[in-house]
């Protein structure tokens, strides 16, 4: 073999060049084909998702041609056979495995992409809730469409009509011969703003279609709840008969209440004028408040163990607590309403309490001085009076302030006569008159005065004067 091949070595290089350039031009022939080899041939073999498709006719529809399956314009796979059962095409789809699987609800419409008749089919996959289509599997004839043809669609009129569509035909190319097209193009062009607005009309009529699906499936889900609850929709009619009724009777007072309303709503339209210029200020008085209020975020987040360690206290100590004080809490109502009829008298108590105290605590202006400092005196000198005691009882103090007019009285006209009077007032200690008055005249004392006045004291024992009187003790 190798003898041979180097006898031949020109014409087998020959040889395997144009083997070369015939595969390559083979490849490119069957690209543009789009031959698409089986998943078993190595390197190039492509496996896809196959699924067939029933259609009534498949006119012009040619395998290996570049016909495409589209999803929303986008080509996502080739038709790969077209056959005839029982009088149906049935179409072979290869579509690329990224865009598996379909479902069976899925719908395929068969529509020219040019002029010429080049055709494609247009695929919509279906929704999920149908279920996915296993491969091989079949679309039936009941979800696809083929392209109808204008023959079609005239072999349908009748003879008169066909004669009045070629005398339209003939009289709109008379009309649009010269300058008629671009007359015909101005009108089109006025009728720009009627399409907007028909496809908005048509959009919202599209849009209220679905609100009233919506509406009828809502309505149908309540009229089946409201089938189970018909002896609360007794209830309910029963309870607002009750409550229409009770607003009948107070028609009075509803009238009145609505004849009040004006004057309310005119006071509220005055104070909420008068709450403009709060309302200026309450502006930048919250933008201010901002800051403190931010800063109050981590102040919270600290507080929350806090709260936690708290909960068991409030739910084991507290609330228990709150349960228990409610008998208490509802006698003292009872008593807080006695209270309430008291509480208007007790006002004006305390409100002449507050002015006597007031009055007490008042300290006037100048060399007056108030009854507080009068007050601070007394206590003083009750504490000297008052502070002294022994066995016989409390000790009485006292200060007995005379006159020189007086105490020459005294000493002339009343001692004398009255031994009682003249043996306290020995007792009294009372300050010799000569050093206390010394103007006073001296008393001259008879000697019968003398010595019926010593008589009545001669068996008393001398006693020293003491100056103090105590409680119980008489003379």
């Amino acid at each position: 073999m190798k003898r041979a091949i180097n006898d031949h070595l020109r014409d087998f290089v020959a040889l395997l060049f144009l083997s070369v350039i015939a595969l390559g031009v083979g490849g490119y022939i069957l690209s543009n084909q789009r031959f698409n080899p089986p998943a078993w041939v190595p390197v190039v073999g492509q496996s896809f998702y196959e699924v067939e498709a029933e259609l009534s006719t498949a006119q012009a529809v040619v395998p290996g041609q570049g016909q495409s399956v589209n999803i929303a314009g986008v080509k996502v796979g080739d038709i790969g056979e077209v056959r005839l059962e029982d009088g149906r095409a049935v179409v072979r789809m290869l579509m690329d495995e990224k865009y598996a699987p379909i479902y069976r609800d899925a719908t395929i419409l068969l529509r020219p992409k040019t002029g010429l008749k080049d055709m494609f089919l247009e695929l919509d996959p279906g929704n999920r809730s149908a279920g996915p289509m296993r491969e091989n599997e079949r679309i039936s004839v009941s979800n696809t469409l083929p392209d109808v043809n204008p023959d079609e669609i005239l072999a349908q009129l009748d003879g008169d009509t066909r004669a009045y569509l070629r005398v339209l035909v003939n009289s709109g190319a008379e009309a649009l011969s010269g300058g008629g097209s671009a007359d015909l193009r101005e009108t089109f062009k006025r009728f720009e703003p009627t399409a907007r607005d028909s496809e908005r009309i048509t959009r919202l009529l599209a849009q209220r279609r679905g609100n009233v699906k919506r509406v009828i499936h809502n309505f149908q889900e309540l009229a089946t709840e409201l089938g189970t609850k018909d002896r609360q929709l007794a209830e309910l009619v029963t309870t607002a008969n009750a409550n229409f009724e009770a607003i009948s009777n107070q028609d009075v007072a509803l009238r009145q209440a609505l004849r009040r309303l004006p004057g309310t709503l005119g006071q509220t339209r005055t104070t909420l004028t008068s709450l403009q210029a709060l309302s200026g200020q309450l502006g930048p008085a919250l933008s201010k408040l901002r800051p403190g209020a931010r800063a109050l975020g981590p102040s919270l987040r600290q507080t929350r163990p806090f709260l936690r360690s708290t909960t068991p206290a409030i739910r084991d100590q507290i609330r228990p607590f709150a349960r228990d004080v409610r008998p208490t809490v509802r006698d003292l109502r009872r008593t807080a309403n006695d209270v309430s009829v008291v509480t208007p008298r007790l006002t004006n108590t305390f409100r002449v309490l507050n002015t006597f105290l007031d009055t007490l605590a008042h300290n006037p202006r100048g060399s007056e001085e108030g009854f507080l400092f009068w007050l601070s005196w007394l206590n003083h000198s009750g504490a000297t009076i008052f502070g002294q005691s022994d066995a016989h009882g409390i000790v009485r103090r006292g200060l007995v302030l005379v006159s020189c007019p007086a105490l020459s009285t005294l000493n002339l006209a009343v001692r004398p006569n009255n031994p009682q009077l003249d043996a306290i007032t020995e007792l009294t200690n009372l300050p010799d008159e000569r050093q206390s008055c010394p103007n006073n005249p001296m008393p001259t004392i008879t000697p019968s005065a003398s010595t019926s006045s010593a008589e009545g004291f001669k068996d008393m024992p001398k006693l020293q004067a003491v100056p103090e009187l105590r409680e119980g003790v008489t003379p």
